[in-house]
């Protein structure tokens, strides 16, 4: 029986209406139902605390903040996308299908989901919900896996059986079968498929079957768990993951059990009508920037030519610094989300993602002072040349390059730069000229000083 269910997209920062007219209005907000309104506030307040909410709540109005991804309650889908510019294709479903293969690519490239590059390619012209796609993409990963050979492995049994097997447990055997000599209370190793892993994949794949609303996906979720019958179907914890060893028998799962994690992480224990339950699926998109950028800057950028002795170092790993001490202990470590190193000159960029729509006027242009502070301790504390504040580009924005000056007001030879990269394109079909574009942002900071502009000013 199919699931009816009012299904919304939305873009960051726009808002939600409460009303009795179940329809979109004006403007950069959508009405929603007084009841699947309240439905919704309820789970965000509920499930998350009041720093990590989906939406800010108001007056009969909620306005998303900086998460990406899904939240489903029974009747209600509400699909958040990333809006990092406003053009008018933008708002059309073309616009909405470019947003989500974009962030599916972010999110791949970035680690966040165990989705690889020909993923995002086999569905490149799917137009469906985000939730939709990675369910889609596990079921056809899985089954893929599954049809090559289940997990299997020698798991401990203990069994009262007519016949003796492997070791008897005596005080079992005194307990259970003291007047029962045709009876063995044995322990003994069986090689079987009812495994964790696998005990983990069957839950996962009758859950989904509740969450997915295509055929197709349904049909390859019930294929999977055909071949996983005999598997015990039993509620999955957190904890379990942390007990399945990953070896060379069993890494071609790896990818499968990192998703089922992130998706069993995900869902809410609560139901109200019938099977239905409630779940989010959601991405900090400050984390989500941040984490695609240092690994497509690793992969593509800093292996072309140019850059033959340099190293990156994402969070400053390894080199991480304080800017304060205390009885000879770090106090305040500084982890800058990027740093490039030439050991052969000293040469060092700090680069400093953020999520932020940024196209103001004026000294700084729409920078935070906080932002600034923060690059200036960077770059004091490393010693660089240069540093680099890196948005996503937006209509009207300016790029800005500030001189720290010293105490008497005189240029100190430092600088901070404010950079922007082009995200309004598909990420994927255009993968080489965001490489180039990211090359030449790295090669400007780690060159000669440009032309100053004074933060005094």
């Amino acid at each position: 029986m199919t699931r009816t269910y009012k299904r919304i997209v939305i873009r960051e920062h726009e808002r939600i209406v409460r009303s009795d007219q179940d329809s979109a209005g004006p403007g950069e907000y959508q009405r929603l139902h007084s009841r699947l309104y309240d439905q919704l506030k309820r789970f965000d307040q509920r499930e998350r605390t009041a720093n990590e909410q989906v939406f800010a709540w108001g007056d009969n109005r909620a306005q998303a903040q900086q998460w990406v991804g899904v939240i489903q309650v029974p009747g209600l889908q509400v699909e958040i996308l990333p809006k990092v510019d406003s053009p008018e294709s933008s708002e059309d479903s073309q616009g909405e299908h470019e947003a989500r293969h974009n962030l599916l690519y972010m999110l791949a490239i970035a680690g966040d989901v165990p989705v690889r590059d020909r993923d995002v390619a086999h569905l490149a012209n799917r137009k469906a919900p985000l939730s939709e796609l990675l369910i889609a993409i596990f079921a056809y990963r899985l089954r893929e896996e599954l049809l090559l050979g289940a997990e299997h492995a020698y798991l401990q049994r203990e069994e009262n059986l007519r016949r003796f097997k492997g070791k008897l447990i005596i005080p079992a055997q005194i307990l259970h079968n003291s007047a029962r000599r045709e009876r063995f209370f044995c322990r003994f190793d069986e090689f079987s498929k009812d495994t964790a892993m696998n005990r983990i994949f069957r839950f996962a794949c009758a859950t989904l079957l509740n969450w997915t609303h295509t055929p197709s996906t349904q049909d390859k979720l019930r294929h999977c768990l055909l071949l996983l019958d005999g598997v015990a179907y039993v509620p999955i914890h957190d904890e379990l993951f942390e007990q399945i060893p990953i070896t060379r028998q069993n890494e071609r799962f790896a990818d499968a059990l990192h998703f089922c994690r992130l998706i069993l992480q995900a869902r809410s224990p609560t139901t109200n009508t019938g099977k239905q339950r409630s779940f989010s699926l959601l991405f900090d998109m400050n984390e989500v920037f941040e984490a695609f950028v240092a690994a497509f800057m690793r992969k593509w950028v800093m292996p072309l030519p140019g850059f033959p002795e340099h190293r990156l170092y994402p969070q400053a790993k390894r080199r991480q610094r304080h800017l304060i001490t205390r009885n000879g202990k770090g106090v305040l470590s500084l982890r800058p989300d990027l740093l490039i190193e030439a050991p052969e000159d000293d040469r060092r960029l700090v680069l400093d993602t953020k999520w932020k729509r940024l196209s103001g006027s004026g000294g700084r242009g729409g920078a935070g002072a906080a932002d600034i502070y923060q690059l200036y301790a960077y770059t004091q504390r490393y010693g660089c040349k240069r540093s680099m504040l890196l948005y996503p580009h937006v209509s009207g924005a300016e790029e800005r390059d500030f001189e720290i000056i010293d105490r008497s007001n005189e240029p100190a030879g430092q600088q901070i730069l404010v950079r922007y990269v082009d995200l309004h394109r598909n990420l994927r079909a255009n993968r080489e000229s965001l490489a180039r574009e990211l090359k030449q942002i790295v090669t400007e900071g780690l060159a000669a000083k440009s032309q100053p502009v004074s933060l005094s000013a």
